[in-house]
């Protein structure tokens, strides 16, 4: 047995711990079945267009990314409307972004570190995820290969492809195996590329250009593409991905940073050539780039003064983030004075990451918890590193245990607690009106009919009657109505009616031209003000008042 693998195991076991506590505090998330938000029933419906040889953004009018839907036909059941078990999916990815952040720490700073952001990360990702079967979930997993991916490529640049003889003999003689892994030395004065990686102290510092290198670069690169495909603002984890490879190395490497283009670009080719294949790319495009609606919604809050803006932005970041944040700030203000190439390259790229990530997080003004998921991940990494304020040298000190800890104890507290309410929260259906609803339709009406449904708490109706809308307009923020103005602390406003917005128009048309079996008109939304869907409601519809959920309106069409 290698001398460094007894050392090492148990720290894998304790993070194998960790991840089965995850597993049993996401219990909600794999048994409850429903839906914590209500945009998992737009997934759910575009996953049901792709399985009736439908397209997202040609049979619906849709800005958010297309990789989430074609997951959820995958994963939904064979219509792509099971909800629960795209739940269970979905928490098993999640459960799989938290092995890949002890493996990211593994990788940069050790076994010790792998424990350390392991535990930060899963005291926070199931309360920012809620549990759900989100875009944010499915965009982590790809966002976190890709830095894996990324800082593996820049190992294999710098690794020396053939120790010399003198090397090779001193290595023999003391006994080291070449692959023992690293035991980081905690030194503000100092701290080598060898602690830090494990790499040997006599690896060549030259770039090693190779197919294989270019390959993993490429590789890379197409997870970056992953992550956008589930959610766009994600994909910004291609710039820290894209400075590592062009800046990590002891050169400006163009070729690696090619790569990492070329695998964005090439990693959209499997979607794109489905819409091809349809003559709709243009579709796919104008949509998924924003330049239809993500534009408009990215815009709504585009008055707001730049101070409230940054105000706001800093007070959810602290609310969400921060036991993450202060351990991370600690490790920066701490970080050695005479770092090593490699582990000064592993702290631009976490802090690009973390920088990219706080700007995903901010589009759109809302910041939704949910957003800063992704800000996570680097924060627990900086938060691991091996002079920061949870590593075993540091702790030894006064200062840490005299005025560190209690602070510390509060953070760890105050987030466990939001944990316990999350999942006490999740173990709630927060749906059983749509719920209700759709089992009245379903009873009603026949496979094949359609339906149109105005609210967003009721999106989930169609997946659960596994009826489509008789309109492409199945949702209606920023078509029918102006976007929601709430934020992560404030309410929104009641809902607006835009009056002049040509898909007034146009829903009316495609409700003349195959008036739905029903219509459910949410209790939030303007309907008194929508005049000419009130006239057409009471020419061929008329009351179904066999159910009653809350102010819900359910009108059936008159039979002929």
């Amino acid at each position: 047995m290698q001398p460094g693998r007894p050392r090492m195991l148990p720290f894998a076991l304790a993070t194998a711990l960790i991840v089965a506590i995850s597993a049993i505090v996401r219990r909600p998330g794999f048994t409850e079945g429903g839906l914590a938000s209500h945009d998992v029933g737009g997934i759910l419906y575009n996953a049901m267009l792709l399985r009736s040889g439908g397209l997202p953004y040609v049979d619906s009018v849709e800005w958010k990314a297309p990789g989430s839907f074609y997951l959820a036909a995958l994963l939904a059941g064979p219509e792509g409307t099971d909800i629960a078990a795209l739940q269970i999916a979905a928490n098993c990815v999640a459960l799989g972004s938290l092995a890949l952040v002890a493996v990211l720490a593994w990788r940069l700073w050790g076994p010790a570190a792998a424990l350390t952001a392991a535990a930060v990360f899963a005291l926070h990702d199931a309360h920012l995820d809620s549990m759900d079967a989100n875009y944010v979930t499915w965009a982590l997993l790809p966002q976190l290969a890709a830095v894996l991916v990324a800082v593996l490529a820049d190992r294999r640049r710098r690794a020396q492809p053939v120790p010399s003889a003198m090397s090779s003999t001193a290595s023999q003689a003391s006994g080291a195996p070449d692959d023992a892994d690293p035991q980081p030395v905690p030194s503000r004065r100092s701290f080598t590329a060898s602690q830090a990686s494990g790499t040997p102290d006599n690896a060549d510092p030259q770039p090693v250009p190779s197919r294989r290198s270019f390959g993993t670069w490429l590789m890379a690169g197409v997870l970056c593409a992953a992550a956008t495909l589930c959610k766009q603002p994600d994909g910004i984890v291609l710039v820290p991905v894209l400075a590592h490879a062009l800046f990590a190395g002891p050169r400006r490497d163009l070729r690696s940073g090619l790569a990492v283009l070329l695998g964005f670009l090439g990693g959209h080719a499997v979607v794109g050539a489905h819409y091809l294949a349809h003559g709709q790319l243009g579709a796919l495009v104008a949509s998924y780039t924003g330049i239809n609606w993500g534009i408009a919604y990215i815009g709504h809050h585009a008055d707001t003064p730049l101070r409230s803006a940054a105000w706001e932005g800093a007070a959810a970041s602290l609310y969400f983030l921060a036991l993450p944040l202060v351990l991370a700030g600690f490790a920066i203000a701490a970080r050695p004075r005479e770092p090593s190439p490699e582990t000064r390259a592993t702290l631009r790229l976490l802090a690009i990451w973390s920088a990219a990530a706080l700007v995903s997080a901010a589009v759109g003004l809302r910041f939704y918890k949910g957003y800063f998921l992704a800000v996570l991940p680097p924060l627990c990494l900086l938060a691991a590193a091996p002079w920061g304020l949870l590593s075993a040298a540091t702790w030894r000190r006064g200062l840490a245990r005299w005025f560190a800890a209690p602070v510390l104890a509060l953070l760890v507290a105050r987030a466990a607690l939001q944990l316990h309410a999350t999942r006490v929260d999740r173990a709630h259906p927060h749906d059983d009106g749509a719920r209700k609803i759709a089992a009245h339709i379903a009873r009603h009406s026949q496979p094949g009919d359609r339906i149109w449904v105005w609210g967003w708490h009721l999106w989930g109706v169609y997946a659960y009657s596994d009826r489509l809308s008789a309109s492409p307009l199945y949702k209606t923020p920023g078509l029918l109505t102006r976007f929601d103005n709430d934020t992560w602390r404030r309410p929104s406003t009641p809902v607006q009616f835009i009056p002049d917005s040509p898909h007034a128009a146009r829903l009316l048309r495609d409700l003349e031209a195959a008036p739905p079996i029903f219509i459910a008109l949410g209790g939030t939304v303007p309907r008194e003000q929508f005049t000419g869907l009130r006239r057409f409601l009471a020419a061929r519809y008329e009351r179904d008042r066999r159910i009653q959920v809350g102010k819900v309106e359910i009108w059936r069409r008159r039979e002929t």
